[in-house]
């Protein structure tokens, strides 16, 4: 349960589970793909010295740690970090591109409001006006090759043409309310009937609320991530100044106010990233795992029911009692999830739907998420598949 945008104990909520992080970030990772630079590790001497000085100082032993840094597939990969600061970065000032667009749909008239490089309501009806007017398939998105169409183009914008209003964005994630993806749902929950009974019974959270997390987070333990949690914290926690993702800025005019902010919030995530680093490291001690055989999300979270690792430690519970929390087994995680809601809303058991979405939307701040979680719960309870929600999700 990752929340990378942010920096309190929020961010510990993963926008996801390793399946949600491929739906949401596998086209940005398409884009920067030039961008994945793999170093050789040059050994203790190297690269990752900064990093293990930190970690040393923090407790872990040196030469422990001097071996872990030194093994072949340790290498440096900014790509991630570089996907982070981009995001955020479009987010605080907008897109250079999406600006150029803006700029030329209003000399052409289309009315696209300021040219602030975000893409909002009135960029969005510009864009579908542009496409109505060109015969284009008619979504509101900017594109690389839209940009260059209205380049070229020397039309002004037609007068009289029926605009087809924005569709309201998607409810759910439609991948997961599948009859395929029920269907797998509604086994688990038979097959681990008693679980979820004693998950109930200690936290007061129902059966199907659960699987609902868990097939949203990690399709119920089958993808719990392809990529080393211990590589990407420790990538970002070492890219702890600009110059680490400014290839990702080649395309944007930096000034030197975007610059200093992009050093300040690029140093803030690599400081949440050490945190989550180490704390990594320590529950791989704890479980007596290696820590590179620990799988996890674009950023890190771990286990079936997505955990980042400073979470692990705060909220991880021994569920089957044989002294390890380990948060690949299921009982642990169902209980290190009972306890995570328990501390963020979930109160005995409460049947108040509002109340149980609050702590849900805590787990993972995504109306979408929430209203999945509850579509897959209201399925599994009521045998079909229905919706209790408005548009706002609220």
């Amino acid at each position: 349960m990752e929340i990378a945008d942010s920096d309190g104990p929020n961010s510990q909520r993963n926008v996801s589970g390793s399946l949600r992080g491929l739906f949401r970030y596998g086209s940005i990772l398409l884009s920067y793909f030039f961008l994945i630079i793999f170093i050789p590790n040059t050994g203790v001497a190297g690269q990752w010295d900064p990093l293990i000085d930190k970690l040393a100082a923090d407790g872990f032993g040196r030469q422990w740690l001097e071996q872990l840094f030194d093994r072949p597939e340790v290498r440096f990969d900014p790509s991630v970090m570089s996907v982070k600061m981009k995001t955020l970065y479009k987010t605080k000032f907008g897109d250079t591109s999406v600006r150029k667009l803006q700029q030329r749909l209003a000399a052409l008239g289309y009315q696209p409001g300021g040219a602030d490089g975000k893409r909002g309501a009135k960029t969005r009806r510009a864009i579908r006006w542009f496409q109505v007017a060109h015969g284009l398939p008619v979504d509101g998105r900017y594109s690389e090759e839209l940009l260059q169409l209205a380049l070229k183009d020397r039309k002004r914008a037609p007068k009289h043409v029926k605009i087809p209003s924005s569709k309201a964005g998607p409810l759910v994630y439609k991948s997961i309310m599948t009859e395929e993806r029920l269907a797998e749902a509604r086994k688990f929950l038979a097959a681990n009937r008693k679980k979820f009974l004693r998950l109930e019974r200690y936290y007061g959270i129902p059966g199907e609320i659960a699987v609902g997390v868990l097939t949203v987070e990690t399709r119920l333990g089958a993808y719990l991530g392809e990529e080393s949690a211990f590589l990407t914290l420790a990538g970002m926690a070492r890219c702890d100044h600009y110059g680490c993702v400014a290839g990702a800025f080649k395309d944007q005019h930096i000034t030197q106010r975007k610059r200093r902010w992009l050093e300040r919030r690029t140093a803030q995530k690599a400081k949440w990233a050490y945190g989550e680093c180490k704390a990594l490291l320590t529950y791989a001690q704890r479980c007596d795992q290696d820590p590179l055989s620990i799988p996890g999300s674009f950023y890190g979270a771990i286990g079936i029911a997505q955990f980042m690792p400073s979470q692990a430690l705060r909220h991880g519970v021994d569920g089957n009692g044989d002294g390890v929390v380990d948060l690949f087994v299921l009982d642990d995680a169902l209980f290190s999830m009972g306890k995570y809601l328990m501390s963020n809303g979930w109160r005995g058991s409460m049947r108040s739907r509002r109340k149980q979405r609050r702590a849900i939307y805590n787990y993972n701040h995504s109306r979408i998420y929430v209203n999945t979680v509850m579509a897959v719960a209201d399925h599994l309870k009521e045998g079909k598949t229905v919706f209790k929600w408005d548009e706002t999700g609220k």
